[in-house]
């Protein structure tokens, strides 16, 4: 009986410390429209630790067109001729994510899935082109969740 309540709480001790790694991100992704284009960002804010707080966040960033959460600026005047569209993607993360810069060049390709319980995994392929096909070869299901695009951000594991 003791063994088993000891074997309890080790589980439930491995799980919160599982739990206190897992990160809330908001993924935002710039799209080219009718081209497979694309900037993503990862931010985080650490005080919102839930998907309801960086949904409410992203819906008050939207309607009052003023990120006091998630602070970034959708630079229209660098589509110019092309129309392009912000997705957001509020996730569940164990990665390393280095801090966001605009400054710094978009040079790192990425290949990007969200699982339906919105978890995000990234895998970085040499070029775009690679990570296309990366794409390409996934299962459908997989592929439907997953994207390519291009950032300027450090992902460990």
């Amino acid at each position: 009986m003791i063994k088993a309540g000891m074997f309890a709480v080790a589980a439930l001790l491995g799980v919160s410390a599982q739990a206190a790694e897992r990160q809330v991100y908001l993924v935002a992704t710039a799209q080219l429209d009718g081209s497979n284009l694309a900037q993503s960002i990862f931010l985080h804010e650490p005080q919102i630790t839930e998907l309801q707080g960086c949904l409410d966040a992203v819906r008050k960033g939207q309607r009052g067109r003023d990120w006091l959460q998630y602070h970034h600026i959708f630079q229209r005047d660098r589509f110019k001729g092309f129309t392009g569209h912000m997705r957001y993607r509020c996730v569940y993360s164990d990665l390393q994510i280095s801090a966001w810069y605009d400054k710094v060049r978009y040079n790192q390709p990425y290949l990007i899935s969200i699982d339906d319980d919105a978890v995000l995994s990234i895998s970085r392929p040499p070029s775009l082109a690679q990570c296309s096909t990366r794409l390409r070869a996934l299962p459908a299901k997989q592929q439907a969740q997953s994207f390519c695009a291009m950032g300027n951000q450090t992902v460990t594991r």
